[in-house]
């Protein structure tokens, strides 16, 4: 016979495993107990195992399908196990049966937030909020709401009256120093960044909001403070380092601000824009030599950027290196009137010299001249987008779409735009238009390979390259960008033959290091060693090189040549922690 005394008994001292014994011997002979199945399943969350709380109170709510209480744990096990739509309509069940139940509105209202219902969040928040008018979360998941939908105006008085019900909130101040400065209210908002403070000097995101805020008044110096203080409290959040890097540069520390890009692109070496910035306050401080050698490497390896080219040319003209110069920039002089066609020409000529400013001169005279030629409009969108003109590149590329709206280039470059601002599931919709266009084109085969692969789809981003690769299977940048997706997904192995092969035909620095890395995946030491020593004798203090070194040798079991390359990093980068770390393992 079941003792219930005893389940009950052992569930009120929190002895959930032994509980746990005793129900699941007891629903052998009375399975459809429902006492025993809500015990069963009140058990299975205290031990969070989900999915059997959730079989036990379907079961149960099978049968008493208006027990409220057993719907509301089993909307948390829905929850818990990430099926937010099931979890969505048990609450809404929940609350139908007790309209007063005013934790299943808590829950519900999270899940429509989760879920970018907030609209819907904002309904259950307002109907809750008068059944409980002391609380002020449901204040605050309106304001949250009003803000997710961008209507910063109307969170505003939600989040002062969440305020007044808990006015040491620090989230709450947080959040409405947002609504504020959304709402162009800056100086409350500083205020409540400020007070946030008040309450916890080490809450991160108020020294982040509040130096933030200063920016936005351009009042950079009060920034700074601010902006270190968040970075001293977490050294690892890139957010935090960009923004205070650009204040330091508006106030001239470029010593400061240059070491915050090298740590920067230690974090993402992939990111060009840290690079070029460090390249800039190396051109503030003088360092003319250094700021050469990062913006040759940009350079060469992304010919499209084309700030660095630009930047490069005056620094070679700064220090008489002339025919370089003119390499990158050579003027195209028009002496006639030619049909705008021609200056067409001339101006995509101009660009590819990198004479952006000619280019856009001339692209601006061809579209004067007929305002209907689309790739007109097209090439002057990729000269704005090189330019970091986002609005005036996107408005050229829709022109250009609205007046050839089946031309594979344009729909192309459009592609490109929005890959080239992270915009990537809209891009991955033009570079499937276009092709369908040219099914087989390799370049848009590649770059929605490389669409693919920020968007973490692995699996499609492989797909992609590998047709590709079958159109032109000896093209080294598709080779190498087949290495760097089959690198992604950890088949080391299958990368190898094609970064290998992509060398030989190219070996610039990227894919070099690319195979380098492989080679480390693969415990092959000393293939990698040889490739970073190659790199190293190019660049010898570039950090990346010489920690990617001393890890093979750690990896080789060499830990006192691994050290020499740890005390070369901390030498150039004393800050560097993941040096002192393995320092301090090896030593």
């Amino acid at each position: 016979m079941t003792d219930i005394d005893r389940i009950n008994e052992l569930v009120g001292e929190k002895k959930f495993t032994e509980a746990r014994s005793l129900l699941d011997e007891a629903l052998k002979t009375e399975p459809e107990n429902v006492e025993l199945l809500k015990l069963s399943g009140l058990t299975a969350v205290n031990l969070q195992d989900w999915n059997r709380a959730r079989a036990d109170f379907e079961t149960v709510v099978k049968y008493k399908p208006d027990d409220a209480s057993s719907l509301f744990y089993l909307a948390n096990c829905y929850n818990n196990l990430g099926d937010l739509i099931s979890a969505k309509n048990t609450y809404i069940s929940v609350i139908n049966l007790r309209s007063e139940y005013t934790e299943a509105y808590r829950s519900l209202c999270v899940i429509l937030m989760k879920l970018n219902e907030p609209e819907n969040a904002i309904k259950y928040a307002c109907t809750a909020n008068a059944i409980e008018p002391e609380d002020y979360i449901f204040d605050f998941v309106i304001g949250t709401a009003y803000i997710k939908i961008k209507e910063f105006d109307k969170s505003i008085e939600p989040f002062e009256r969440a305020l007044k019900k808990s006015p040491n909130n620090i989230g709450i101040y947080n959040s409405l120093g947002t609504a504020y400065m959304a709402s162009k209210r800056s100086e409350d908002a500083i205020h409540c960044y400020q007070k946030a403070l008040e309450l916890n000097p080490n809450a991160v995101m108020a020294y982040y909001n509040l130096g933030s805020a200063y920016q936005i008044q351009q009042n950079h110096q009060e920034a700074c403070k601010y902006l270190k203080k968040a970075v001293e409290l977490d050294s690892e959040d890139e957010t935090f380092k960009v923004a205070l890097a650009m204040s330091e540069v508006k106030t001239g520390q470029y010593e400061k601000a240059a070491e915050l890009y090298k740590s920067l692109i230690l974090q993402h070496p992939e990111k060009e824009n840290y690079k070029y910035n460090l390249a800039t306050c190396f051109e503030a401080l003088g360092k003319i030599s250094a700021a050469i050698n990062m913006l040759e490497e940009m350079v060469y390896m992304n010919r499209k950027f084309i700030l660095p080219a630009q930047k490069l040319a005056g620094l070679y003209i700064k220090t008489n290196q002339l025919n370089k110069a003119k390499d990158i920039y050579d003027k195209i002089l028009l002496k006639n009137n030619p049909a705008p066609e021609i200056l067409h020409q001339y101006a995509i000529l101009s660009s590819s010299l990198c004479d952006t400013d000619t280019a856009e001169k001339i692209l601006k005279k061809v579209i004067k001249m007929n305002p209907e030629i689309a790739k007109a409009h097209k090439d002057l969108g990729i000269i704005y987008l090189n330019k970091r003109l986002f609005d005036y590149a996107e408005d050229e590329f829709k022109t250009a779409l609205n007046l050839a709206p089946n031309d594979f280039e344009i729909i192309f470059e459009y592609g490109n735009f929005l890959y080239s601002i992270s915009k990537n599931n809209e891009a991955e919709r033009y570079y499937r238009e276009a092709l369908e266009l040219e099914p087989e084109n390799v370049l848009a085969l590649t770059f929605m390979a490389l669409n693919k692969l920020i968007l973490n789809q692995l699996d499609s981003a492989k797909d992609y390259i590998m047709k590709a690769l079958k159109i032109n299977p000896e093209h080294e940048y598709i080779l190498f960008c087949a290495g760097r997706i089959l690198y992604a997904r950890k088949e080391f192995e299958e990368a190898k033959p094609y970064l290998i092969r992509a060398a030989e035909k190219n070996p610039d620095i990227e894919t070099q290091n690319t195979l380098a890395l492989t080679y480390y995946e693969l415990e092959e030491y000393n293939s990698a060693i040889n490739i970073f020593n190659n790199l190293l004798a190019k660049r010898p203090e570039n950090i990346s090189v010489l920690m990617s070194l001393a890890k093979c040798y750690a990896g080789a079991k060499n830990n006192d040549k691994a050290l020499e390359y740890l005390e070369k990093v901390v030498s150039i980068f004393p800050e560097d922690e993941e040096a002192h770390e393995m320092i301090r393992k090896l030593s």
